[in-house]
């Protein structure tokens, strides 16, 4: 336990020093300003004028506020995704690499720390420093909420919870395999199968589930793709503003919200939570396995 938190508090020390983490977090905090103060904007030159279907005479003020609140907790989704992704990529691409590029790592074995109580340490880092500038952020877009009135902080709680789910299971990938490569080959690796592979498995199975593709034989294929990747984890505000839209515009039919990405379940939630035991497991593996 001791070298668990002694390998822990030097972790957060090198991450603090780390000054593409603070850049990613001052361009994150500016760019959630800027999307409620332009949307606040939005609403106010909207709501004075009478053209274009958004005028007080055409909708009501409190809904149209309502479905731009919507608008910007989606828009926040999204940011907050990017960010954390970069700094998911920042934090595991450095957390353990530095130490074995470096040569650190002999001088830390050479102590009576063992390669699982370093691991565990540097995990546990990691996941910190993630909680702590995402949690910042998070307050910020709380804050800023209050230009729309308030009223919608359980979706913003939820989508954040899901954005640090999805960029903690990237993280720990990132980890475990700039153990065996270059950090910024790793991070392509991680991209490729995380973003690209098991995001087109993810879309093409939503596709099947609705029955754009009617093919049995490719949603057979699928569906056990589908549980072999890891699924991100997805609120369900695109969902509220979707419908918040369709109630402002009048416009009647399903067919709109019917193609939107539903909320993850209960099951996609528990392969999240086994995908991360196994990414936090392979990281231990690719450390005890390394020759330091």
């Amino acid at each position: 336990m001791n070298g668990t938190l002694a390998v822990a508090r030097y972790t957060l020390v090198e991450l603090s020093r780390r000054r593409i983490l603070l850049v990613f977090f001052i361009i994150g905090a500016l760019g959630i300003l800027g999307l409620g103060v332009g949307l606040k904007v939005i609403y106010s030159v909207a709501s004075s004028s009478t053209q274009g279907g958004f005028g007080p005479s055409n909708v009501d003020p409190a809904a149209f506020n309502h479905f731009l609140e919507l608008l910007f907790l989606t828009y926040i989704f999204g940011a907050l995704g990017v960010f954390g992704l970069l700094i998911a990529y920042g934090i595991g691409m450095t957390a353990i690499y530095h130490d074995l590029d470096s040569g650190a790592a002999v001088s830390i074995f050479s102590k009576p720390v063992s390669r699982l109580a370093f691991t565990t340490g540097k995990i546990a880092a990691a996941v910190a420093a993630l909680l702590v500038i995402m949690g910042l952020l998070a307050v910020e877009a709380r804050l800023v909420m209050f230009l729309f009135g308030g009223g919608l902080e359980n979706a913003l709680t939820v989508a954040v919870l899901a954005v640090i789910g999805n960029t903690i299971a990237l993280m720990l990938l990132v980890l475990a395999l700039s153990t065996w490569m270059n950090n910024i080959v790793a991070a392509i690796v991680a991209f490729i199968y995380y973003n690209v592979v098991a995001g087109v498995i993810a879309f093409v199975h939503n596709l099947t589930d609705s029955g754009v593709i009617g093919s049995g034989i490719v949603k057979t294929i699928f569906d056990v793709l589908y549980w072999l990747v890891p699924h991100e984890l997805i609120s369900s505000a695109t969902g509220d503003l979707v419908r918040a839209q369709v109630a402002i515009q009048g416009a009647r039919g399903n067919t709109v919200i019917a193609g939107v990405p539903q909320a993850s379940t209960t099951g996609d939630i528990i392969w999240w939570a086994f995908v991360v035991c196994v990414f936090c497991g392979l990281v231990y593996y690719s450390v005890r396995r390394r020759e330091v």
